[in-house]
């Protein structure tokens, strides 16, 4: 499924692309880029593929074996633990501070990120914090 949004991103033109990195969580699902990006990938329109899309813009993404997870993305970009505790005490902002720190970084892996986007909630920002704190001690 992130594949296929991914590839439905990159087939978009560069002016639609730009539309879909200008737009905010609430205001995504109503841009037309938005639209073509779900007829293209044939996914379905809710929540989780509004925050899969929304983190997939802007972000340096990578398919290369090489590519890092998210957690390990942040830490080698720089982050620092304060700023990733914040991210998982921030609620509904929380997806959006996380774009505005995974702009920074480099080859996120493709999966790590979809995975995080799509089942985004209280879980997943701790499991952020425990990869990130653990790959912090390598």
């Amino acid at each position: 499924m992130y594949q296929r949004i991914y590839d439905a991103y990159n087939s978009l033109s560069r002016g639609e692309q730009a539309e879909l990195k200008r737009c905010s969580l609430s205001k995504l699902a109503n841009c037309p880029a938005y639209f073509r990006v779900l007829k293209f990938s044939g996914t379905q329109d809710n929540t989780q593929t509004q925050r899969i899309l929304f983190l997939m813009t802007a972000i340096d993404i990578s398919q290369e074996d090489d590519a890092q997870s998210v957690a390990t993305a942040l830490l080698k970009a720089g982050v620092k633990e304060s700023q990733i505790i914040q991210i998982t005490r921030s609620g509904d902002n929380a997806i959006e501070y996380l774009k505005r720190q995974l702009v920074r970084c480099k080859q996120v892996q493709l999966e790590s990120l979809g995975k995080l986007a799509q089942f985004w909630g209280e879980n997943s920002r701790r499991q952020l914090l425990k990869e990130f704190i653990l790959a912090d001690q390598d």
